[in-house]
């Protein structure tokens, strides 16, 4: 006999079908499902299921992550940590988790992994629990002494992602002395030397690897020359802990050597609903085939790791001020691309909605007007315990169990 709620939403004889009530609840916005726990027994053994949370999770996809500098956490706390929906709507703030990050890894995976600049510190953070699982901080980065009476620090390069086959979660960190070491999550063994990366080594001015299914990217700058527009890759492998044998080349031979070189103006990589994208900046706005300046312009790659071929995905005027445009998120209709926005002169971080029919941009209205930093995405969602957020939320939740058990 199929399931019914009547209008208390307790199971019965008429009213929906439970199917209807799934389906309408599952593209329901997270706030709101964490508030309709409340309603019945019924409704919060529907959402607190694991078929509910995935079904859910496909609809609204996974969260966004952003740590910035507000002035009220500066600087003795740490930033705070926010976690958000696709929306933009803040529904979680995990206070003083943030550290001295400033970069959000972007790798999508249940922990968070936040570095400061190129020689800053790290946190992983547990966003189910609020707990911070690992803290690296400035002072183990090391000084040196590279000219007479001069102390500079090495830059550091960290990366985070989690194991293919044992879904062990590490912690990677490449210093410019070509020192190479590795940290497991919960293993208790610290940081351990591993084999040092190939000649070309990672470039700390490129911002951070990436890790998808189990391999971590990293973007190169080869030492002899300091090309910045460099597209050469190379990748770790988290489950063995070796360097793939070598490099990975980037989209610069479809465009060629002297249009990439002479319009690049800077090159980041990220992950793109589960495929190695390249972010490529434009800004000298002028061909190098046709000599006509154009405006500035975001081109978006992304690999195909079958074949380990790029595509264009998409291309991007960029709005004036603006700096840099980084992917987030293809949208459900597998068109829109949700990605933030920097800008010059201090500004904070848009969240914008590029549509490519129109090739128009929309802001996100939702989200908070004091971002910084970089955005990064998790894939905490209803299945965790941390949700409902608000002490009101958890008030109502603990009242619900007590009156109908």
């Amino acid at each position: 006999m199929q399931k019914r709620y009547t209008d208390d939403g307790d199971m019965g004889t008429v009213s929906l079908p439970y199917h209807s009530i799934f389906d309408i609840l599952s593209r329901t916005p997270v706030k709101s499902v964490c508030r309709f726990r409340c309603v019945s027994k019924g409704w919060r053994d529907l959402i607190s299921g694991p078929v509910f949370a995935a079904a859910h999770k496909l609809h609204h996809g996974p969260l966004l992550v952003d740590v910035g500098s507000f002035p009220e956490e500066e600087p003795a706390g740490g930033r705070h940590l926010r976690l958000m929906d696709m929306e933009g709507n803040v529904l979680r703030v995990i206070r003083g988790a943030g550290g001295y990050g400033m970069m959000c890894s972007t790798s999508l995976d249940d922990l968070i992994c936040l570095s400061g600049a190129s020689c800053g510190g790290v946190n992983v953070v547990d966003p189910a629990t609020g707990k911070v699982l690992v803290t690296c901080p400035q002072l183990d980065v090391v000084e040196r002494d590279s000219f007479p009476f001069v102390a500079a620090r090495y830059y550091t390069v960290f990366g985070f992602g989690r194991a293919a086959k044992s879904g062990e979660y590490k912690l990677v960190r490449v210093v410019d002395d070509y020192t190479c070491e590795i940290f497991t999550v919960g293993d208790g063994r610290g940081w351990r030397k591993m084999q040092p990366p190939p000649v070309l080594r990672p470039d700390s001015e490129r911002g951070s690897p990436i890790t998808i299914d189990g391999r971590m990217y990293f973007l190169l700058i080869r030492v002899e020359q300091r090309i910045h527009n460099d597209d050469a890759l190379i990748c770790f492998d988290l489950e063995s802990e070796r360097w793939k044998a070598g490099e990975i080349e980037g989209p610069m031979k479809i465009v060629g050597k002297k249009e990439w070189n002479i319009n690049s103006a800077g090159i980041r990589i990220t992950e793109l609903n589960g495929a190695l994208c390249m972010v490529q900046s434009v800004c000298e706005c002028r061909s190098y085939k046709t000599r006509k300046p154009h405006d500035p312009l975001t081109n978006i790659w992304t690999m195909d790791r079958s074949d380990m071929t790029w595509s264009k995905a998409y291309t991007i005027l960029m709005a004036p001020f603006a700096c840099r445009y980084m992917p987030l998120r293809v949208m459900h209709d597998g068109v829109k691309l949700l990605f933030h926005c920097s800008f010059d002169e201090g500004r904070s971080l848009v969240l914008q909605i590029y549509d490519p029919r129109t090739n128009s941009c929309t802001e996100l209205t939702g989200a908070p007007h004091d971002l910084a930093g970089r955005i990064g995405l998790c894939s905490f969602g209803l299945d965790h315990p941390a949700l409902p957020t608000s002490l009101l939320g958890r008030l109502l939740d603990q009242a619900l169990s007590f009156f109908i058990k």
